[in-house]
This record gives structure tokens, sequence and C-alpha cells, in this order.
């Protein structure tokens, strides 16, 4: 006799009461990042494609999220994660990689690199850098009335060359928006806050951070693809690259600011990553 499959539970089914406390513990802010990254894909998803029966899915997934804290427990996270006592934030490898592979530039500026750190979680990730960096934080929600409130999406950039960034930090916020849409146009987005590849006295750097799987677990990504991606929006140099246990961390360099009406990223499955057990992160670029 066929053993019955045990059926699949609908993603708004698992509401947790609305007085459920917040517990400052490993395993429980990975629970709430993982499952609020799950319900804001999903979000999306059921907006993009306006339908009454979407209509109440929206409703019963905002729900959900509410009865989980909101996007307000979503960041108290996300710092908890960022603690010290949890290997800190990932400024320390961006600040490392500057050391290491831009010394050149670093040795010969007269002034204070300027950061644009979008979706930052605390406002003094580099303050102990600041005699040679100068950081704007800015986040949808934020956490510390020294973090500006923003949307990076809608966020209009600077008139001048003396008021760009020189970096500009997208760590672990892609992959918090839902639509792969909306990621490519804010990888786009990110060049308009730097100043032109030929004004030689100033980077052009973009710090990309994104959770491992978004690379090597994708149906739709993969390290070599995402480099051709960047290359095709102007971001043809890769500084340097790292990949830890969770995470994936790049440094770009912008060499070139191409006209991108005519670039084409689709979401396809990519050779080799059919079948089960993959995640559906994509970047689209159209």
């Amino acid at each position: 006799m066929a053993k019955k499959q045990k059926k699949k539970q609908p993603i708004t089914a698992r509401v947790q009461p609305t007085d459920a406390k917040f517990k400052h513990s490993r395993v429980e802010t990975a629970r709430l990042i993982r499952r609020f990254h799950v319900l804001n894909k999903e979000l999306a998803k059921a907006r993009s494609e306006p339908s009454a029966a979407n209509l109440t899915y929206e409703k019963e997934i905002l729900t959900e999220m509410e009865s989980m804290g909101g996007l307000d427990w979503y960041q108290k996270a996300s710092q908890l994660g960022q603690s010290k006592s949890r290997g800190g934030d990932s400024s320390k490898w961006l600040i490392q990689t500057l050391k290491t592979h831009c010394k050149e530039p670093l040795d010969s500026s007269k002034r204070p690199f300027k950061v644009l750190d979008i979706g930052a979680v605390a406002p003094d990730n580099y303050k102990q850098y600041s005699s040679w960096i100068t950081a704007k934080p800015i986040d949808l929600n934020p956490q510390h009335p020294d973090i500006q409130k923003q949307d990076f999406l809608k966020m209009i950039p600077p008139s001048t060359d003396e008021t760009k960034f020189d970096i500009v930090c997208l760590s672990l916020v892609i992959n918090f928006v839902g639509d792969p849409k909306d990621r490519g146009q804010m990888l786009i987005h990110t060049r308009d806050f730097l100043t032109m590849p030929s004004v030689t006295d100033r980077l052009h750097y973009l710090f990309l951070v994104v959770p491992l799987p978004c690379i090597d677990n994708s149906r739709y990504m993969t390290h070599d693809y995402l480099l051709s991606m960047m290359k095709s929006i102007g971001y043809t140099k890769c500084i340097h690259h790292h990949f830890s246990n969770k995470l994936a961390y790049y440094l770009f360099e912008l060499t070139d600011v191409p006209n991108t009406k005519h670039v084409n990223w689709k979401k396809k499955i990519l050779p080799g990553k059919e079948g089960g057990g993959r995640n559906n992160f994509a970047v689209v670029i159209e």
C-alpha cells in the first residue's frame, strides 16, 4: 500500500501568537530572519499579480509578519546578529579588503572616503575608522536616531561630485527585497551615487553581501553569472570576493557607465541548477 503523503502546510498557516516574546538567541534570530525573507518574497509575488485571491493572500502574509513583530522585530534580529558576540558586522571584511587590496588609493587620498551604508542596523559600524571614512547610514525602518529613514530605490542621487560617495554598501539588502526586478534596479541605482569612473581622485566601489545560498544554491544564480551581470552594468572589476560559511562578500569597482536600456537578464534556470532542493533567489534586469 502506497504511503500517504503529508500535505504541505500553507505558508500562512504557521501564525505565531501576537504576544510571543523576542528571544535573544542565535536559533531564534536565524529563524526570524529566514521566515521574514520567505514571507517578504511571497508578499512581493502576491502584489505583482493583482487578483482577489492574492489580495486575501497578501493580508494573510501581512498578518503573520505582524504576529512575528513586523519589520521592527526583523531589524532587532539583524542587530543582534551583528553584535560582537556573534562575530561582528560585514563592515569588518570591507575594511580589511580595502587595506589589503586597495592600498594605493588609500595611501594617496587626501580626504576621508564617503560611504553610503544602505540597510544599516547600527549607526557606528565605521566609527573607529572615522579618520579616513565618513559614513551615511540609511534604512527603511531605522533602529537608531542616527540612521536616516530612507527607501534607497526612491532616494534622489547627489547632484555634484562633491556630495557623491566613494563606496556604496549593500550588505544583506538585496536578498530582503522581494521582487527580483527591484533587486536589479537597486544594483543599477547604486551607480548614480558614485562619481564617474573618469574622476581619478575618488573611489567607485560597490560592497555587496548576500547569504551564500543565494549564490551557490539558487536555481537562477551562480558566482560567474553574477560577475557577468555586474559587468554588463559597468561593475567590470571584482576587486575581491570571499565565501564564508554563510555569506558571500564582493567588492566591485565601477569602471564604465553603460546604457542599461538593452541589458537583459531574465529569471531562468541555469545549467546544472535543475532539480529540487534549491532556492529561488534571482536578480532580474530588463
